[in-house]
């Protein structure tokens, strides 16, 4: 598998309740997954998302930290497993990129 790549973070909702989610055009789509070499244009984009790594079982691992998001309470897990939902839709993302 190449190096896939994906923003997000945990986001808290007036309720308190807390969510992982990842940077998807819009609710319910898939998450924005990009190649490594793509990482530059990735921050321009998104300076406000924490990096993550897609690793071969689909965990995530952070790659870079946003200051922006961590000023606005957005928190960055060193390690993520996506729930069952999110991970199948992280899966088809990454499957429907070019190898």
């Amino acid at each position: 598998m190449s190096t896939y790549l994906v923003a997000g973070g945990i986001f808290q909702y007036l309720d308190g309740n807390e969510l992982f989610s990842l940077v998807c055009p819009a609710p319910g789509d898939l998450p924005y997954v990009f190649k490594e070499g793509m990482k530059p244009y990735f921050k321009l984009i998104w300076p406000n998302a924490h990096l993550y790594q897609v690793e071969e079982d689909y965990t995530l691992a952070l790659v870079d930290s946003s200051p922006e998001a961590l000023q606005w309470g957005v928190t960055a897990p060193e390690r993520v497993t996506p729930d069952k939902e999110l991970g199948k839709k992280l899966r088809k993302a990454c499957m429907a990129l070019p190898a």
